[in-house]
């Protein structure tokens, strides 16, 4: 009847990441049972596991109040319902910024955080780890009624006097209010975990309720929504761009795209107004509508799209594919499916993953070789006739070479843990530049200016001062970062594996510099809001500052954990490589010795290297079989060298 895209591309992509991670799993186990002595590599595929676990397609709705949010996410989630899952209503249905996913049960739930811990500057992030602090109700998603109760509690609010209302960094201007008190939202933020199949399959849908909420929430613009892959700014085709539309979309939006790089749209919605002009063409009005908007916003007209969320979910709820090809719903759903393969493209290429794969290439390339190597000395043996003195003297030879080849191994592997400690050592001063006291000494200094003048231009330069400061120590750190490429391109030079290229393993903090400068930028734009302009001293400016900094600290930390990962993972392709031709190498031996200790017939001497021959081709089927999966899914996944420091490894010839 319509057109199942979004859903069919979900579903597709949850089904590919959880075929990797079956693939995954079955590597580790192929681990286990052929090379025990494999600790490294099940640690290089867990990671490559866990990536796959926490990955989701996140989508943040940006829009005032009576925009039409939340019917948009109900037709995004009517494909199970056919109805409204969530209550909607004339006016605001949701006060405070609402998270909506799947927790993995069937169990649904709302979980609140109330409005006094803006009280405090404790982050969102922060509160998300102390349960005691919020609100839960559960209820069940079948029951309409007990679900419109539950949901309904998002919309609450609470009168409190605009001094209160300013405390918790309020706008006035923004509040509805009787008499000498104002509503304010009762709560700051929102949980609500639905068991349905697209947040299940891992779409995590984020509604940001009017321009009040972005600006008293410093976290959702500094890092929630650059965290989304894709943000749909909702307008509404009945009235057009409205002055705190452009405000939102000039302080929060504009600063987004531009300096993070987040992915955004514009949605123009209640398209349905349009077609109750006998005299206008809605197509054409539509188009014309689309036009304004894309100059007006400076985004390219194919991001400007015109929906009507109430008809699509009205036509899936009747369904009827026409009224469903008229609410334009599907060029919305197209719009997400070209995000989500663009992220889709992001995990694909993700070292992790590279590594997890290269290390199965790899594997199997050092199996193949040993398999080829091992039928060569029995055909070889086989040619000799029955057996003789020659035949014996052959045998010592081969068990000589092989225990050479060993011992090489090991030496290398000995090397190789020497560089490895060698690498540890290095840690101390890789990471001093950015360290947690080189970044508290630069906020208390910063705390310190801002205490002395506390003002917007106090505020603007302190911010300078503060990101300055850490433009010098990521400065610091790249010098020790670059140090720390040169001494991996030592190692890898010793190694013989010179088809492994040591550049290919550098560390670069590229990615981290561009995003906290992209941050840098987006501050300075954001604190020129009214609402920061206006603000003396109080809860607001306080927390924007204390935002900027947990921002900065979440970046030092992620920054922090990827030097530590690759320190302790940027010589796996060559420890994995050396190890297990060690290790097949020491099964070799043995069925050699088993062989020279022989006295009986040809075909009872030659039966011990059969029986290796038969146990590595078992070995090497079951891992062909692993990645036949990876050659038979959507690209790009097969292993390939790619930008963040993997490369596939070739294994040299073995006699």
């Amino acid at each position: 009847m319509e057109d199942v895209t979004l859903r069919q591309h979900i579903a597709d992509y949850d089904l590919w990441k959880k075929g990797l991670d079956t693939q995954f799993d079955q590597f580790s186990q192929w681990l286990e049972e052929h090379f025990p002595n494999s600790a490294g590599a099940r640690q290089v595929v867990q990671q490559a596991r866990q990536l796959l676990v926490d990955d989701q397609f996140t989508v943040a709705l940006v829009g005032e109040f009576s925009r039409g949010k939340t019917e948009l996410i109900n037709a995004l989630l009517s494909h199970t319902y056919g109805k409204r899952l969530l209550p909607s209503r004339p006016g605001r249905t949701t006060m405070c910024p609402t998270e909506i996913y799947s927790d993995g049960t069937e169990q649904a739930s709302v979980r609140l955080l109330p409005i006094e811990t803006l009280a405090t500057n404790t982050s969102l992030e922060s509160f998300r780890r102390i349960p005691q602090k919020w609100v839960n109700f559960d209820f069940d998603p079948d029951d309409a009624a007990a679900t419109r109760e539950a949901l309904m509690k998002v919309a609450a609010t609470k009168a409190v006097t605009p001094e209160e209302a300013a405390r918790y960094g309020f706008d006035r201007r923004h509040l509805d209010g009787t008499g000498n008190l104002v509503q304010i939202p009762a709560w700051r933020y929102a949980l609500i975990s639905l068991p349905h199949p697209l947040l299940a399959q891992g779409l995590r849908i984020i509604d940001t309720p009017g321009l009040n909420a972005l600006g008293n929430e410093p976290e959702l613009t500094l890092s929630t929504l650059p965290s989304a892959q894709a943000v749909a700014f909702l307008l509404s085709a009945d009235a057009g761009v409205s002055g705190t539309d452009l405000n939102m979309w000039e302080t929060h939006l504009v600063p987004l795209k531009e300096h993070r790089g987040t992915a955004v749209m514009a949605l123009l919605n209640k398209i349905d107004v349009l077609w109750d002009d006998p005299d206008e063409d809605p197509d054409q009005m539509l188009r014309k509508m689309r036009g304004e908007v894309s100059k007006l916003l400076s985004l390219p007209q194919e991001n400007v799209v015109g929906v009507s969320a109430k008809k699509a979910l009205l036509a899936r709820a009747e369904r009827d594919p026409m009224l469903l090809q008229q609410s334009c719903f599907g060029d919305f759903e197209k719009l997400l499916v070209q995000r989500l393969m663009e992220h889709r493209d992001k995990v694909a290429n993700h070292r992790s993953l590279h590594q997890a794969l290269t290390l199965m290439a790899d594997t199997r390339d050092l199996l193949k070789n040993r398999l080829n190597s091992g039928r060569a000395t029995l055909d070889h043996l086989k040619r000799r006739g029955s057996a003789s003195p020659e035949q014996f003297e052959e045998l010592k030879q081969l068990h000589a070479t092989a225990k050479e080849q060993h011992k090489y191994c090991h030496q290398e592997l000995l090397t190789l843990k020497s560089s490895q400690r060698m690498l540890a050592r290095q840690r101390a001063s890789l990471l001093a530049p950015v360290s947690s006291q080189q970044l508290q000494q630069l906020i208390d200094e910063t705390r310190k200016a801002l205490n002395e003048r506390w003002s917007p231009l106090g505020l603007a330069r302190a911010i300078d001062g503060f990101m300055g400061g850490v433009e010098y120590q990521l400065s610091n750190l790249e010098r020790e970062v670059d140090q720390t490429n040169r001494l991996v391109d030592a190692i890898y030079d010793r190694s013989t594996l010179n088809n492994i290229i040591s550049t290919e393993q550098h560390f670069d903090i590229g990615g981290f510099r561009a995003a906290l400068r992209g941050l840098h930028r987006q501050a300075a734009q954001l604190r020129r809001s009214p609402q920061l302009l206006l603000a003396r001293r109080n809860r607001l400016t306080e927390r924007f500052v204390a935002t900027l900094a947990n921002e900065v600290g979440r970046m030092y930390s992620q920054m922090i954990s990827s030097v530590d990962g690759w320190l302790e993972q940027v010589l796996e392709p060559l420890k994995q490589h050396v190890q297990y031709q060690k290790h097949l190498l020491n099964r070799h031996m043995i069925k050699l010795t088993e062989l020279k200790q022989k006295t009986q017939s040809k075909r009872t001497d030659l039966r011990a290297l059969e029986e290796e021959l038969v146990r590595n081709h078992s070995a090497l089927g079951g891992l062909e079989d692993l990645l036949k999966y990876t050659k038979a899914a959507p690209q790009p996944i097969a292993p390939a060298p790619v930008a963040d420091n993997v490369t596939p490894l070739k294994a040299p010839a073995t006699s």
